[in-house]
């Protein structure tokens, strides 16, 4: 009794150290029941083990769609997905004769259309990758009652910070003088801007929208300026024709006394120490307008756009097992994406920084 029992002992191990080894494929395909693989198996050379968190097309999806409505970075530069896994991409630096000039398009009986050559420039780039990650040890994770909604919490909350990130970077490159064309970004002294006196907020925007080569069709500000241009007198007695001072001009109202398409308003706040014991908040966008140019159905090679950002493949979202964490290991959470923003047609838009008189 005493042998068999050892030899049941040493086939038992035998058994524990092949699948330890061999893939869930093989031993299947061996006659294994498929829940002894899913026990043992490592899931193919390679392969980490099956996380304890769950990581599927739920919470995938949910990084993909996950949208912050107080994030205004997707609005000023648009994403164009590339096709493809290619971390290098191509766009199009549009300048000033090449949209605005018009080709003959008169085609004879019997002869060929002009041929256009776009007076651009070709240009290549590499997406960068942006991305967090969250480890979960063990010992916390077999507290979690309800692992699903968790981790749909964690994947929610790492993705917003990746794309508040990419807020700033947006902000930075839009209010950056340096992107705009000669003689399209101005910056006022602080005893200028809205609130000083003899400053006409209206006749100001209304004379730059006519200076890019393509009039802006979308404006964009912080809450600040936006609190400020809604209820200045200029603009009040402009939309209501009165000469009081009174009322609040709504987005729709701006857009119609400006004639543009869109008024873009962001409210993201940034810790700028990188320390969350030490804060100091602030604006993403500072008090400045800018306004820019976009055609409906432009891309990083076609149309014309102030700026475009290139984004390879989805968002992404992944669980992986880290055996080194704490005592027991534990699991780490990542979320993130390949982007890069670029900007297109500096002629297409302008830039006034400082709007607000402070002095």
């Amino acid at each position: 009794m005493k042998k068999m029992t050892k030899i049941a002992f040493v086939l038992i191990c035998l058994a524990c150290t092949v699948c330890a080894f061999a893939s869930a494929d093989t031993l299947t395909a061996c006659g294994v029941p498929q829940i002894v693989c899913d026990l043992f198996c490592a899931g193919g050379a390679g392969a980490s083990f099956a996380t304890i968190l769950p990581c599927g097309e739920q919470q995938t999806g949910l990084v993909v769609a996950y949208k912050n409505e107080e994030l205004i970075a997707d609005q000023v530069m648009p994403v164009q997905e590339l096709e493809g896994k290619e971390l290098t991409f191509k766009y199009f630096e549009r300048t000033k004769g090449d949209a605005f000039t018009v080709p003959d398009t008169r085609v004879g009986r019997m002869s060929e259309p002009n041929m256009i050559h776009l007076s651009g420039v070709d240009k290549s780039d590499i997406v960068e990758p942006h991305g967090l990650e969250d480890p979960i040890p063990f010992e916390d994770i077999n507290q979690i009652q309800n692992k699903e909604r968790f981790v749909n919490t964690h994947f929610q909350y790492l993705i917003n910070l990746v794309l508040l990130g990419r807020e700033k970077r947006v902000a930075d490159i839009v209010q950056n003088t340096s992107n705009y064309g000669d003689g399209l970004s101005h910056t006022y002294d602080a005893n200028q801007g809205m609130g000083a006196s003899g400053f006409n907020i209206v006749d100001t925007i209304l004379e730059w929208l006519d200076k890019p080569l393509a009039r802006p069709n979308k404006i964009g500000m912080n809450y600040t300026v936006y609190t400020k241009l809604r209820t200045d007198p200029n603009v009040i007695k402009a939309i209501f024709h009165n000469d009081s001072g009174s009322g609040i001009a709504t987005k729709q109202q701006l857009c119609d006394l400006f004639e543009v398409k869109n008024i873009i308003v962001g409210a993201a706040r940034v810790n700028t120490t990188k320390n969350a014991k030490n804060l100091n908040l602030e604006r993403c966008w500072g008090n400045h307008i800018w306004a820019h140019y976009e055609e409906k159905l432009s891309t990083l090679t076609e149309g014309l756009a102030w700026g475009m950002t290139a984004q390879v493949g989805p968002r992404y979202a992944d669980i992986i097992e880290d055996k080194k964490m704490g005592l027991q290991g534990g699991e780490i959470l990542k979320a993130g994406f390949y982007q890069k923003e670029v900007v297109l047609g500096k002629d297409a838009g302008f830039l006034l920084k400082n709007v607000i008189k402070t002095a």
